[in-house]
């Protein structure tokens, strides 16, 4: 508690009789003001701050609800606690529409007093001391994890508690607080690269000891809803971070029940080489080796759509769901897509899968770009989940869930990969490959500042397409993005401050894996 006194007024046109109750207050280091009907009081609010009223409901003259009616037009944010002989039901109704923040029925004891004044002028301070407590104590424990060489199923661990407490600390909006967790998830997503650089060459050979890689996803989530003869929507939400989902996540909670869990998007995290994978349930290299010219088309930004359906049903016919022989992908990138979407959306009925693509990284970006209003909204994680929230809370999405949900339709919600807010350039020197891709890079010689980036020379051990010595990948670590020099200042102004994906950071690699079944309703 500060050490300033709060200042309390006390409203009762038998104020005398409560000498005891304001002698209480103030041996508790209140400061108290007495007003014997409802004009004196309106008159010490204009001339003075309160924090807190205690209004008596019934008094000659202006009565307590009339009183509290002036209170709130001079000072809307002025807690007020109604006091009242009557429990009468459309008394409190009344009072509750004009805003009150609580109400105590005559006699009331000092400990009933005490209590409502901290529950009103201290529970943020008493939230804020909890959330430190629990976060200094849930720190110490996830220090001694990150300390003890974790394992792939301790990491995935490890970062689910980072992104929940990315929620958490917003929530009570303590800067200082907020600080040194952004320092710690610093310091553990450095942990986290590293230990990727070091596994992900024995995990393309090894798969007991790799983490639940995203193109399995499928095979776990979506598959047995199917065999079980459940009408599925699968959903892919290109660029969709865990901090951003949980974010969704409080919006959904009355429509579905949720099993949420985690996937690792490979590397590079980028459309090509994730997406391609989940929808086919198999590495980049497998499908480049297996089916060269569909690669070759998926390779191309202005085809792909055209294509990624032939992955995803190649892979329903090996897993024995031959009969859905032409599924078909719906791709959101804009207002207009959604709208349409939503409109056609009886037409899918009776299939047993929908397959929706949603381009939400690209989309958040839009919708902060065109409007003047949330271009306000500051390009931080913070801002981004706050924009997240403004989009999902209207989108023709949620609306679309909210049918799936009367419809009984099981969804199966996840990302190919996440995305990351990208502010430092390192510069690339690159023979062949000239693509503008902003955190991997393709090509034969690639040079670049190693410390920021991570190489991969041998692309057949990574799961990647390409033969040693002919081609290899640079993909960016942490928040950096890669630019030519002599085209520095074009890459500079397009991508920094921007969020994209590719590369190798925990908001690009753990990804969401969630299925929804839709609450029965009585």
């Amino acid at each position: 508690m500060t050490n300033e006194k709060k200042q309390i007024l006390w409203v009762d046109d038998e104020i005398e009789f409560l000498r005891a109750h304001i002698m209480f207050l103030e041996e508790h280091d209140y400061s108290v003001s007495k007003a014997t009907n409802g004009n004196d009081a309106i008159e010490l609010v204009r001339e003075k701050h309160f924090d807190l009223v205690f209004l008596d409901e019934q008094m000659p003259g202006k009565d307590g609800l009339t009183t509290l009616e002036e209170i709130k037009e001079i000072n809307s944010s002025l807690p007020v606690v109604f006091v009242t002989k009557s429990e009468e039901e459309k008394l409190m109704e009344d009072a509750m529409g004009r805003n009150i923040n609580g109400y105590l029925t005559k006699p009331v004891n000092p400990s009933q007093i005490l209590s409502i004044c901290k529950s009103i002028l201290y529970s943020k301070s008493i939230k804020k001391t909890h959330f430190t407590s629990t976060y200094v104590n849930e720190y110490a424990k996830f220090k001694a994890k990150l300390t003890s060489n974790p394992n792939p199923s301790v990491w995935s661990g490890l970062c689910k508690s980072l992104f929940k407490w990315d929620i958490n600390i917003q929530s009570i909006k303590d800067q200082g607080l907020e600080e040194s967790h952004q320092k710690h998830k610093e310091e553990a997503s450095k942990q986290f690269i590293k230990f990727v650089e070091q596994s992900f060459l024995s995990w393309q050979s090894n798969r007991t000891k790799a983490p639940f890689l995203s193109y399995h996803s499928l095979d776990r989530k979506l598959f047995p809803l199917l065999k079980n003869n459940k009408k599925v929507c699968l959903i892919v939400m290109a660029g969709l971070r865990m901090d951003q989902w949980l974010t969704m996540r409080e919006v959904l909670q009355d429509e579905f029940s949720m099993d949420e869990s985690i996937a690792w998007a490979p590397i590079p995290s980028d459309r090509l080489h994730s997406r391609s994978a989940l929808l086919a349930g198999k590495n980049a290299r497998e499908i480049a080796l297996n089916f060269p010219e569909l690669w070759q088309k998926i390779e191309d930004e202005d085809e792909y759509r055209n294509y990624e359906k032939e992955l995803l049903k190649m892979n329903l016919a090996t897993k024995g769901f031959s009969h859905i022989d032409q599924p078909s992908i719906q791709y959101i990138r804009s207002l207009k897509d959604s709208k349409e979407f939503l409109t056609n959306i009886n037409d899918y009925n009776e299939e047993p899968l929908i397959t929706l693509v949603v381009e939400f990284a690209e989309l958040l970006m839009n919708l902060r770009r065109e409007s003047s209003l949330l271009m306000e909204i500051a390009p931080t994680e913070v801002g981004f989940r706050e924009l997240t929230k403004i989009w999902f809370k209207s989108s023709n999405l949620l609306k679309a869930l909210q049918l799936f949900s009367l419809k009984d339709r099981h969804i199966v919600l996840t990302s190919d990969h996440g995305s990351v807010l990208v502010r430092q350039p390192v510069e690339v020197f690159c023979q062949e490959e000239r693509s503008p891709h902003p955190r991997v890079k393709k090509g034969k010689d690639i040079s670049c500042d190693e410390r920021h980036v991570f190489f991969i020379e041998s692309p057949k051990h990574f799961g990647l397409p390409g033969e040693e010595g002919e081609v290899g990948y640079a993909i960016a670590k942490e928040d950096y993005y890669f630019t030519y020099p002599n085209k520095f200042q074009y890459f500079g102004s397009r991508f920094k401050n921007q969020m994209v994906s590719g590369g190798l950071s925990i908001d690009e690699i753990i990804v969401p894996l969630i299925t929804m079944t839709p609450k029965k309703r009585l």
